[in-house]
């Protein structure tokens, strides 16, 4: 049996060019993306469950080097995690402050689903995601 695959930094800005076209494609508004370190309290998670044993595996790997960026949307004075919640849990679990992200910045003010979908979950920060063996 093989463990949960991780995604390589390579993979991980490669998929926020695909969301990015997506998202375009989805919204009709263009993205430009940045990447630069932002603060874990900044996060906001758009999904409320994580798998353990994934998590443990990314826990472990981010103590060897694991860097893969996670992928965020800014609205307000906040970041949506599109992708690399694990990786964000991780993380702030093991006391860090800030994680590298691909900051999808939308050039035009608009509300994205995810946003939508995270006030609906009453998700908030990354101490609202709960642990959940599969």
């Amino acid at each position: 049996m093989s463990g949960p695959h991780l995604i390589t930094r390579e993979e991980a800005l490669r998929r926020a060019e695909r969301i990015a076209q997506e998202y375009r494609a989805l919204y009709g508004v263009e993205f430009e993306p940045e990447r630069r370190f932002i603060s874990l309290s900044s996060l906001v998670p758009t999904q409320a469950q994580l798998n353990e044993a994934k998590l443990i595996v990314v826990l472990q790997e981010i103590k060897h080097g694991y860097d893969a960026p996670v992928i965020v949307i800014p609205y307000g004075e906040k970041y949506y995690i599109v992708d690399g919640h694990h990786r964000a849990f991780a993380l702030w679990k093991l006391g860090f402050g800030e994680v590298e992200a691909v900051i999808l910045r939308p050039g035009r003010d608009f509300i994205p689903g995810i946003v939508r979908t995270a006030e609906k979950s009453g998700l908030k920060s990354l101490t609202d995601i709960k642990i959940v063996r599969d």
